[in-house]
Protein backbone atom coordinates (compact mmCIF):
# COMPACT_ATOMS: atom_id res chain seq x y z
CA UNK A 1 0.00 0.00 0.00
CA UNK A 2 1.25 3.38 -1.08
CA UNK A 3 0.45 5.07 2.37
CA UNK A 4 1.32 4.57 6.04
CA UNK A 5 -1.45 2.81 8.09
CA UNK A 6 -2.24 3.99 11.70
CA UNK A 7 -4.12 1.77 13.63
CA UNK A 8 -6.27 4.00 16.38
CA UNK A 9 -7.40 2.31 19.25
CA UNK A 10 -6.67 4.57 22.49
CA UNK A 11 -7.72 7.48 23.47
CA UNK A 12 -4.79 9.19 23.52
CA UNK A 13 -3.82 8.59 20.11
CA UNK A 14 -7.33 9.54 18.74
CA UNK A 15 -7.06 13.08 20.65
CA UNK A 16 -4.00 13.70 18.37
CA UNK A 17 -5.34 12.30 15.48
CA UNK A 18 -7.95 14.95 16.07
CA UNK A 19 -6.05 17.80 16.86
CA UNK A 20 -3.63 16.74 13.55
CA UNK A 21 -6.90 16.41 11.51
CA UNK A 22 -8.72 19.60 12.90
CA UNK A 23 -5.78 21.19 10.36
CA UNK A 24 -6.95 20.09 7.49
CA UNK A 25 -8.63 21.29 4.66
CA UNK A 26 -10.69 17.83 3.44
CA UNK A 27 -10.47 14.04 4.53
CA UNK A 28 -11.46 11.21 2.91
CA UNK A 29 -14.00 9.16 5.21
CA UNK A 30 -15.59 5.86 5.24
CA UNK A 31 -17.29 3.83 8.09
CA UNK A 32 -17.65 -0.22 8.39
CA UNK A 33 -20.94 -0.86 10.33
CA UNK A 34 -22.80 -4.14 11.36
CA UNK A 35 -26.92 -3.49 10.59
CA UNK A 36 -28.53 -6.13 13.29
CA UNK A 37 -26.89 -8.87 11.75
CA UNK A 38 -23.59 -10.00 13.77
CA UNK A 39 -25.02 -7.90 17.16
CA UNK A 40 -27.98 -6.17 18.18
CA UNK A 41 -29.02 -2.51 16.64
CA UNK A 42 -27.00 -0.84 14.47
CA UNK A 43 -23.52 -0.29 15.53
CA UNK A 44 -19.98 1.62 13.90
CA UNK A 45 -17.06 -1.14 14.01
CA UNK A 46 -14.45 0.58 12.26
CA UNK A 47 -13.72 4.77 10.81
CA UNK A 48 -11.41 4.58 7.97
CA UNK A 49 -9.97 8.66 7.92
CA UNK A 50 -7.25 9.46 5.10
CA UNK A 51 -5.70 13.10 5.26
CA UNK A 52 -4.16 12.47 1.46
CA UNK A 53 -0.59 11.31 3.50
CA UNK A 54 -1.60 8.81 6.10
CA UNK A 55 -4.74 6.38 6.87
CA UNK A 56 -5.98 6.11 9.98
CA UNK A 57 -7.91 2.91 11.10
CA UNK A 58 -10.01 4.18 13.76
CA UNK A 59 -10.92 1.35 16.07
CA UNK A 60 -14.65 2.53 18.23
CA UNK A 61 -14.69 -0.67 19.80
CA UNK A 62 -10.79 0.02 21.51
CA UNK A 63 -10.11 1.94 24.37
CA UNK A 64 -11.18 5.74 23.31
CA UNK A 65 -14.28 7.40 23.14
CA UNK A 66 -15.06 7.87 19.22
CA UNK A 67 -17.23 11.44 20.39
CA UNK A 68 -13.57 12.79 20.35
CA UNK A 69 -13.80 12.64 16.40
CA UNK A 70 -17.26 14.29 16.60
CA UNK A 71 -15.78 17.74 15.88
CA UNK A 72 -13.65 17.05 12.79
CA UNK A 73 -16.87 15.41 11.18
CA UNK A 74 -19.13 18.80 12.34
CA UNK A 75 -16.62 21.24 11.43
CA UNK A 76 -17.95 23.10 8.06
CA UNK A 77 -14.60 23.83 6.73
CA UNK A 78 -13.34 20.97 6.51
CA UNK A 79 -14.37 18.61 3.45
CA UNK A 80 -15.50 15.06 4.24
CA UNK A 81 -15.01 13.15 0.58
CA UNK A 82 -16.79 9.85 0.60
CA UNK A 83 -18.70 7.26 -1.35
CA UNK A 84 -22.16 6.56 -1.23
CA UNK A 85 -22.56 7.98 1.95
CA UNK A 86 -26.36 7.80 3.14
CA UNK A 87 -26.19 4.76 5.69
CA UNK A 88 -23.15 6.28 6.90
CA UNK A 89 -24.83 9.61 7.74
CA UNK A 90 -27.63 7.87 9.46
CA UNK A 91 -25.53 5.92 11.54
CA UNK A 92 -23.05 8.90 12.47
CA UNK A 93 -26.36 11.22 13.38
CA UNK A 94 -28.05 8.18 15.18
CA UNK A 95 -24.67 8.49 17.15
CA UNK A 96 -25.34 12.09 17.52
CA UNK A 97 -23.05 13.40 14.97
CA UNK A 98 -24.21 16.78 12.98
CA UNK A 99 -21.80 15.81 9.87
CA UNK A 100 -21.04 19.19 7.36
CA UNK A 101 -19.48 19.44 4.29
CA UNK A 102 -20.16 16.39 2.92
CA UNK A 103 -18.72 15.45 -0.69
CA UNK A 104 -20.42 11.83 -1.79
CA UNK A 105 -18.19 11.10 -5.10
CA UNK A 106 -21.18 8.46 -6.28
CA UNK A 107 -23.68 12.02 -6.72
CA UNK A 108 -20.91 13.12 -8.31
CA UNK A 109 -20.22 10.74 -10.72
CA UNK A 110 -24.27 10.38 -11.64
CA UNK A 111 -24.06 14.18 -12.14
CA UNK A 112 -21.53 13.56 -15.03
CA UNK A 113 -24.08 11.02 -16.57
CA UNK A 114 -22.65 7.76 -15.75
CA UNK A 115 -24.65 4.90 -14.43
CA UNK A 116 -24.05 4.05 -10.49
CA UNK A 117 -21.69 1.50 -9.16
CA UNK A 118 -20.09 0.40 -6.35
CA UNK A 119 -16.83 2.12 -4.96
CA UNK A 120 -14.57 -0.68 -6.38
CA UNK A 121 -15.84 -0.73 -10.10
CA UNK A 122 -16.19 2.97 -10.13
CA UNK A 123 -12.66 2.96 -9.47
CA UNK A 124 -12.29 0.08 -12.30
CA UNK A 125 -14.15 2.56 -14.42
CA UNK A 126 -12.84 6.19 -13.27
CA UNK A 127 -9.25 5.18 -12.48
CA UNK A 128 -8.19 1.85 -14.03
CA UNK A 129 -7.51 0.40 -10.94
CA UNK A 130 -7.52 -3.55 -10.04
CA UNK A 131 -10.82 -4.30 -8.70
CA UNK A 132 -10.90 -5.21 -4.95
CA UNK A 133 -12.13 -8.75 -3.24
CA UNK A 134 -15.01 -7.08 -0.52
CA UNK A 135 -14.82 -7.70 3.07
CA UNK A 136 -17.68 -5.80 3.49
CA UNK A 137 -19.98 -8.50 4.59
CA UNK A 138 -16.84 -9.78 6.84
CA UNK A 139 -17.78 -9.60 10.91
CA UNK A 140 -16.18 -5.88 11.44
CA UNK A 141 -16.57 -6.77 15.16
CA UNK A 142 -13.82 -9.65 15.11
CA UNK A 143 -10.76 -8.58 16.67
CA UNK A 144 -8.41 -8.82 15.76
CA UNK A 145 -9.23 -7.93 12.46
CA UNK A 146 -7.57 -9.64 9.60
CA UNK A 147 -4.74 -8.42 7.40
CA UNK A 148 -7.35 -8.55 4.73
CA UNK A 149 -10.22 -6.32 6.55
CA UNK A 150 -7.56 -3.41 7.48
CA UNK A 151 -6.38 -3.55 3.62
CA UNK A 152 -9.82 -3.29 2.30
CA UNK A 153 -11.05 -0.81 4.72
CA UNK A 154 -8.08 1.36 4.23
CA UNK A 155 -8.70 0.64 0.07
CA UNK A 156 -12.26 2.43 0.98
CA UNK A 157 -11.05 6.30 1.19
CA UNK A 158 -6.69 6.45 -0.02
CA UNK A 159 -7.96 6.85 -3.91
CA UNK A 160 -10.62 8.88 -2.87
CA UNK A 161 -8.72 11.79 -3.58
CA UNK A 162 -7.99 10.96 -6.90
CA UNK A 163 -11.48 9.85 -7.83
CA UNK A 164 -12.29 13.71 -6.26
CA UNK A 165 -10.04 15.20 -9.29
CA UNK A 166 -11.11 12.72 -12.08
CA UNK A 167 -14.99 13.19 -11.53
CA UNK A 168 -14.34 16.86 -10.65
CA UNK A 169 -12.64 17.38 -13.67
CA UNK A 170 -15.75 16.31 -15.76
CA UNK A 171 -18.25 18.24 -13.92
CA UNK A 172 -16.34 21.18 -14.56
CA UNK A 173 -16.00 20.44 -18.21
CA UNK A 174 -19.78 19.86 -18.64
CA UNK A 175 -20.40 23.05 -16.68
CA UNK A 176 -22.48 20.76 -13.69
CA UNK A 177 -20.36 21.51 -10.44
CA UNK A 178 -23.01 23.86 -9.15
CA UNK A 179 -25.37 20.93 -9.55
CA UNK A 180 -23.57 18.84 -7.72
CA UNK A 181 -23.00 22.02 -5.26
CA UNK A 182 -27.00 21.91 -4.98
CA UNK A 183 -27.10 18.32 -4.80
CA UNK A 184 -25.00 18.27 -1.81
CA UNK A 185 -26.83 20.63 0.45
CA UNK A 186 -29.89 19.26 -0.44
CA UNK A 187 -28.08 15.89 1.20
CA UNK A 188 -26.73 17.65 4.33
CA UNK A 189 -30.38 19.33 4.80
CA UNK A 190 -32.20 15.72 4.99
CA UNK A 191 -33.85 14.56 8.27
CA UNK A 192 -31.07 11.60 9.00
CA UNK A 193 -32.80 11.33 12.15
CA UNK A 194 -35.23 8.21 11.54
CA UNK A 195 -35.58 4.92 13.40
CA UNK A 196 -32.23 2.93 11.89
CA UNK A 197 -34.57 -0.02 11.90
CA UNK A 198 -37.90 -1.29 11.87
CA UNK A 199 -39.07 -3.47 14.98
CA UNK A 200 -42.29 -4.16 13.14
CA UNK A 201 -42.32 -4.29 9.44
CA UNK A 202 -44.78 -2.33 8.17
CA UNK A 203 -44.88 -4.33 5.17
CA UNK A 204 -45.99 -7.70 7.21
CA UNK A 205 -49.46 -5.27 8.13
CA UNK A 206 -51.27 -6.85 4.74
CA UNK A 207 -51.13 -10.43 5.40
CA UNK A 208 -52.94 -9.97 8.64
CA UNK A 209 -56.22 -8.98 9.93
CA UNK A 210 -56.15 -6.49 12.40
CA UNK A 211 -56.30 -8.63 15.46
CA UNK A 212 -53.42 -10.89 14.32
CA UNK A 213 -51.36 -7.54 13.64
CA UNK A 214 -51.99 -6.36 17.06
CA UNK A 215 -50.49 -9.68 18.63
CA UNK A 216 -47.94 -9.77 16.11
CA UNK A 217 -46.81 -5.85 17.13
CA UNK A 218 -46.78 -6.70 20.66
CA UNK A 219 -44.92 -10.02 20.06
CA UNK A 220 -42.17 -8.02 17.94
CA UNK A 221 -41.75 -5.54 20.27
CA UNK A 222 -40.84 -8.58 22.69
CA UNK A 223 -38.57 -10.07 20.60
CA UNK A 224 -36.92 -6.72 20.22
CA UNK A 225 -36.40 -6.70 23.69
CA UNK A 226 -35.09 -9.85 24.09
CA UNK A 227 -32.73 -9.56 21.54
CA UNK A 228 -31.48 -5.92 22.95
CA UNK A 229 -31.16 -7.82 26.48
CA UNK A 230 -28.94 -10.73 24.95
CA UNK A 231 -26.87 -8.24 22.39
CA UNK A 232 -27.83 -10.69 19.16
CA UNK A 233 -30.06 -9.60 15.86
CA UNK A 234 -33.44 -10.14 16.07
CA UNK A 235 -33.40 -12.76 13.40
CA UNK A 236 -30.88 -15.12 15.74
CA UNK A 237 -33.30 -15.08 18.47
CA UNK A 238 -36.51 -15.66 17.24
CA UNK A 239 -37.37 -16.10 13.78
CA UNK A 240 -40.06 -13.92 12.62
CA UNK A 241 -41.97 -16.55 10.92
CA UNK A 242 -42.81 -18.03 14.56
CA UNK A 243 -44.01 -14.76 16.03
CA UNK A 244 -45.75 -14.22 12.93
CA UNK A 245 -47.59 -18.03 13.41
CA UNK A 246 -48.44 -17.32 16.94
CA UNK A 247 -50.00 -13.95 16.05
CA UNK A 248 -52.50 -16.10 13.80
CA UNK A 249 -53.42 -18.31 16.25
CA UNK A 250 -51.90 -18.32 19.44
CA UNK A 251 -52.36 -22.26 19.81
CA UNK A 252 -49.22 -22.02 18.55
CA UNK A 253 -47.45 -20.46 21.62
CA UNK A 254 -48.40 -24.17 23.12
CA UNK A 255 -45.48 -25.57 20.75
CA UNK A 256 -42.71 -22.85 22.14
CA UNK A 257 -40.44 -25.07 24.37
CA UNK A 258 -40.08 -27.61 21.27
CA UNK A 259 -39.85 -25.35 18.57
CA UNK A 260 -36.75 -24.42 16.69
CA UNK A 261 -34.93 -21.40 14.95
CA UNK A 262 -35.96 -19.66 18.51
CA UNK A 263 -32.43 -19.27 21.43
CA UNK A 264 -31.93 -22.03 23.87
CA UNK A 265 -32.04 -19.19 26.21
CA UNK A 266 -35.46 -18.20 25.38
CA UNK A 267 -37.22 -21.48 24.60
CA UNK A 268 -38.55 -22.28 28.09
CA UNK A 269 -41.88 -21.66 30.13
CA UNK A 270 -40.80 -18.48 32.00
CA UNK A 271 -40.73 -16.96 28.29
CA UNK A 272 -43.66 -18.84 27.32
CA UNK A 273 -45.42 -17.56 30.33
CA UNK A 274 -44.75 -13.90 29.85
CA UNK A 275 -45.72 -14.11 25.96
CA UNK A 276 -48.97 -15.70 26.55
CA UNK A 277 -49.25 -13.08 29.61
CA UNK A 278 -48.95 -10.31 26.63
CA UNK A 279 -51.36 -11.93 24.14
CA UNK A 280 -54.36 -11.60 27.17
CA UNK A 281 -53.99 -8.07 27.27
CA UNK A 282 -53.99 -7.56 23.68
CA UNK A 283 -56.85 -10.05 23.42
CA UNK A 284 -58.55 -7.75 26.23
CA UNK A 285 -58.03 -4.81 24.03
CA UNK A 286 -59.51 -6.21 21.13
CA UNK A 287 -62.64 -7.77 23.32
CA UNK A 288 -63.16 -4.06 24.73
CA UNK A 289 -62.61 -2.59 20.85
CA UNK A 290 -64.85 -4.94 19.90
CA UNK A 291 -63.24 -5.96 16.78
CA UNK A 292 -64.06 -8.80 14.33
CA UNK A 293 -61.95 -11.69 13.24
CA UNK A 294 -62.21 -10.32 9.74
CA UNK A 295 -61.33 -6.75 10.12
CA UNK A 296 -57.78 -5.75 8.21
CA UNK A 297 -55.00 -5.06 9.72
CA UNK A 298 -55.14 -1.89 6.94
CA UNK A 299 -55.79 1.53 7.88
CA UNK A 300 -59.79 1.83 6.64
CA UNK A 301 -60.20 5.04 4.73
CA UNK A 302 -63.58 6.85 5.01
CA UNK A 303 -65.70 7.55 1.80
CA UNK A 304 -64.53 10.93 1.38
CA UNK A 305 -60.80 9.99 1.91
CA UNK A 306 -61.16 7.40 -0.67
CA UNK A 307 -62.49 10.46 -3.10
CA UNK A 308 -59.61 12.27 -1.88
CA UNK A 309 -57.70 9.25 -2.63
CA UNK A 310 -58.64 8.90 -6.43
CA UNK A 311 -59.12 11.81 -7.16
CA UNK A 312 -54.87 12.47 -6.24
CA UNK A 313 -54.10 9.42 -8.03
CA UNK A 314 -55.98 10.29 -11.12
CA UNK A 315 -54.58 14.10 -11.16
CA UNK A 316 -50.78 12.40 -10.90
CA UNK A 317 -51.62 9.70 -13.57
CA UNK A 318 -52.54 12.90 -15.85
CA UNK A 319 -49.43 14.49 -14.41
CA UNK A 320 -46.95 11.80 -15.45
CA UNK A 321 -48.44 11.07 -18.55
CA UNK A 322 -49.31 14.27 -20.40
CA UNK A 323 -46.22 16.17 -18.36
CA UNK A 324 -43.08 13.80 -16.91
CA UNK A 325 -43.54 11.17 -19.81
CA UNK A 326 -42.39 13.21 -22.67
CA UNK A 327 -39.95 15.74 -20.53
CA UNK A 328 -38.35 12.32 -19.55
CA UNK A 329 -38.00 11.32 -23.01
CA UNK A 330 -36.39 14.63 -23.93
CA UNK A 331 -34.05 14.83 -20.90
CA UNK A 332 -32.34 11.18 -21.87
CA UNK A 333 -32.25 12.40 -24.89
CA UNK A 334 -30.17 15.58 -23.33
CA UNK A 335 -28.34 14.06 -20.46
CA UNK A 336 -28.71 10.58 -20.69
CA UNK A 337 -30.69 7.81 -18.48
CA UNK A 338 -28.71 7.31 -15.14
CA UNK A 339 -29.13 11.23 -14.52
CA UNK A 340 -32.70 11.22 -16.11
CA UNK A 341 -33.95 8.97 -13.50
CA UNK A 342 -31.65 10.22 -10.86
CA UNK A 343 -33.69 13.02 -11.35
CA UNK A 344 -37.08 12.58 -12.32
CA UNK A 345 -37.20 8.55 -10.52
CA UNK A 346 -41.37 7.52 -10.23
CA UNK A 347 -40.74 7.85 -6.74
CA UNK A 348 -39.34 11.47 -7.26
CA UNK A 349 -41.97 11.80 -9.83
CA UNK A 350 -44.54 10.78 -7.14
CA UNK A 351 -43.42 13.18 -4.02
CA UNK A 352 -43.34 16.32 -6.70
CA UNK A 353 -46.64 15.47 -7.72
CA UNK A 354 -48.03 15.53 -4.04
CA UNK A 355 -45.55 18.22 -2.65
CA UNK A 356 -43.55 16.24 -0.66
CA UNK A 357 -40.54 17.40 -2.27
CA UNK A 358 -39.19 20.53 -4.04
CA UNK A 359 -36.98 20.48 -7.30
CA UNK A 360 -33.60 21.91 -6.88
CA UNK A 361 -33.03 25.18 -8.68
CA UNK A 362 -30.75 23.08 -11.53
CA UNK A 363 -33.69 20.51 -11.93
CA UNK A 364 -36.55 23.34 -12.48
CA UNK A 365 -34.03 24.73 -14.73
CA UNK A 366 -33.71 21.49 -16.98
CA UNK A 367 -37.03 20.58 -16.79
CA UNK A 368 -38.93 23.95 -17.55
CA UNK A 369 -36.81 24.17 -20.90
CA UNK A 370 -37.72 21.22 -22.34
CA UNK A 371 -40.86 21.75 -21.36
CA UNK A 372 -40.83 24.99 -23.50
CA UNK A 373 -39.45 23.25 -26.35
CA UNK A 374 -41.84 20.85 -26.52
CA UNK A 375 -45.15 23.28 -26.13
CA UNK A 376 -46.22 21.90 -22.94
CA UNK A 377 -47.73 24.02 -20.10
CA UNK A 378 -45.91 24.28 -17.00
CA UNK A 379 -47.75 22.69 -13.79
CA UNK A 380 -47.50 25.14 -10.72
CA UNK A 381 -45.21 22.64 -9.13
CA UNK A 382 -42.45 22.87 -11.43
Amino acid sequence: MEFPVQYIDDQAELKKVVDHLLNKESIAIDLEFDKNHYRYGFNLCLMQVFDGETCFLIDPLGDLQIETIFPVLENESISKLCFAFNEDMRLLTYMGAKVRSICDLAIARIITGKEALSLSNTLVDELNLKEQISQQKSNWFQRPLTKEQKHYAALDVIDLYDLKSTLFDQLNEQGRFKWFEEEMQQFEAQNWEAAPFEIVPEKDRKDLTLRQWMRFEVLMNLRDEFSKALNRPAFKVIDKNIIKEIAIDPKNLEKWSNTKRIHPKYRNDRIKKQLRDALKHVDLDIANRNISAHESAKKRLSHEEKLLRNQRRARMNKLKEDFFKPVKIRLSERIGDPLTNFILSNRRIQEIAYGQTELLPYQRDLIRKIAEDLGLNIPEII
